[in-house]
């Protein structure tokens, strides 16, 4: 009977140690997690892409699950069909990629443009104007000035203009219009002297050198993301197990379920998302070639667009900056609706943009990832704004899919728990 107690005594101090263990393991682990992932924030970024691709890369490795063939075989089919079409849309976006003639004639048209309308709208003489074009002149003229010192051509650029005038490299002579475009745009003024009516010229405020990143840091960080991808490619399920094994008999089920919930929502936020950018980018693609845009350039905004607007508001924004850019400086457009004005093609661009914005809120977030985010308006709305001011565009990418797991991690643990009737 003793010899049972002293057994009884003995496994409870040796459960009180093993709990003192365990909680102080757990604290220096979290210690030293929170003090690795300050020093190496800067390689957390690569990680999560790294792992984020890998999985959406896991229904494309299904597609290819052969009982007959070898698990790293049908890696490699996936890695090479995802490489092939990777390939014809690199390829097919090159083709629209501006040489170095179409670079100059890019910047010159475009600074001819902007001038054109800005002087159509606040006309060329101070003492013309009237007040709603006096307060448009002294409000968009400094922003005039810095758009005009942007698109000037250096000397080196003047003289390679001038080459290609007269046939350069083989190539076809630039047109005499924008020749004249050229030599017009030689003689811009500035807007801010002629709005204060002043002799001296506007002060240029030089700003200040960012300290960057050289070129070789930024590639040895972002190379981590594609070996993640590769490495997370080629895993079949040992590394989730692995981290299961860890777990203790008694929460055995509740971290699987956990996982399974976080994996279900991750993947139906992420294919959620990648239809959306579909979708607002065959809109804007279909809209811009009914004002009158081509087709290859309307494809490449939408395309872009699309693949930029994961981030909430940029896709428009991005088509609406391009998109109005190139509308500035179009010539010769045919809309294809019927009475549409083709001087009015940067008014059509802006309600076309404008329709695709109310579109994507209205219809396509709702519908599309409705199901998978299952959150408030307003707390989206916070989280894109939290997640910008903590880190920028990336903050605003992640915002979202980090509210998803959050609520998916939370919810699933007190339910489970409840369950169990751990709590």
């Amino acid at each position: 009977m003793k010899r049972s107690q002293d057994f009884v005594i003995k496994e409870q101090e040796r459960k009180r140690r093993r709990q003192i263990f365990h909680f102080a393991f757990a604290g220096v682990a979290f210690v030293v997690a929170c003090f690795l992932a300050w020093k190496l924030s800067s390689l957390l970024l690569p990680i999560v892409v790294g792992a984020l691709l890998a999985f959406l890369f896991r229904p494309v490795k299904e597609r290819f699950n052969l009982p007959w063939l070898p698990h790293e075989l049908q890696v490699l089919c996936s890695f090479a069909a995802i490489g092939l079409v990777l390939f014809f849309i690199f390829s097919t976006v090159a083709k629209h990629i501006p040489g170095e003639k179409q670079k100059l004639e890019l910047k010159v048209r475009l600074k001819y443009k902007l001038n054109e309308k800005f002087q159509q709208i606040a006309g060329t003489k101070a003492e013309e104007r009237g007040l709603i074009a006096q307060v448009i002149a002294n409000e968009a003229g400094p922003i005039m000035d810095e758009l005009n010192h942007y698109l000037d051509l250096d000397h080196e650029e003047k003289e390679l203009f001038l080459k290609y005038r007269n046939g350069y490299k083989g190539e076809e002579p630039i047109e005499d219009r924008f020749y004249e475009y050229f030599l017009a745009s030689s003689t811009t003024g500035h807007y801010v002297t002629e709005t204060k009516e002043t002799g001296s010229q506007p002060t240029q405020v030089q700003a200040p050198a960012m300290k960057k990143k050289s070129l070789h840091d930024e590639l040895s960080i972002w190379i981590l993301a594609p070996l993640i991808f590769i490495f997370l490619g080629f895993d079949n399920g040992q590394m989730r197990r692995y981290f299961i094994g860890l777990v203790p008999n008694r929460y055995f089920e509740l971290s699987l379920t956990i996982i399974d919930e976080l994996e279900e929502a991750i993947g139906n936020y992420l294919r959620g998302t990648l239809m959306e950018c579909f979708l607002v980018g065959l809109t804007l693609t279909i809209g811009f070639i009914l004002v009158g845009i081509p087709v290859g350039v309307a494809i490449a905004i939408g395309v872009i667009s699309g693949l930029v607007n994961a981030i909430p508001f940029l896709g428009t924004i991005f088509a609406f900056v391009i998109g109005l850019g190139y509308a500035l400086i179009a010539e010769n457009v045919t809309p294809v609706i019927p009475g549409l004005n083709p001087d009015d093609l940067a008014l059509y661009v802006l309600i076309w943009v404008g329709i695709t914005q109310v579109l994507d809120n209205a219809v396509y977030a709702p519908i599309v990832l409705g199901k998978a985010v299952n959150v408030h308006p307003l707390v989206v709305i916070i989280a894109i704004v939290s997640g910008s001011l903590l880190a920028g565009l990336w903050g605003m990418l992640f915002a979202i899919p980090t509210v998803v797991v959050c609520k998916t991690a939370i919810e699933t643990l007190f339910k489970e728990l409840k369950s169990y009737r751990i709590i």
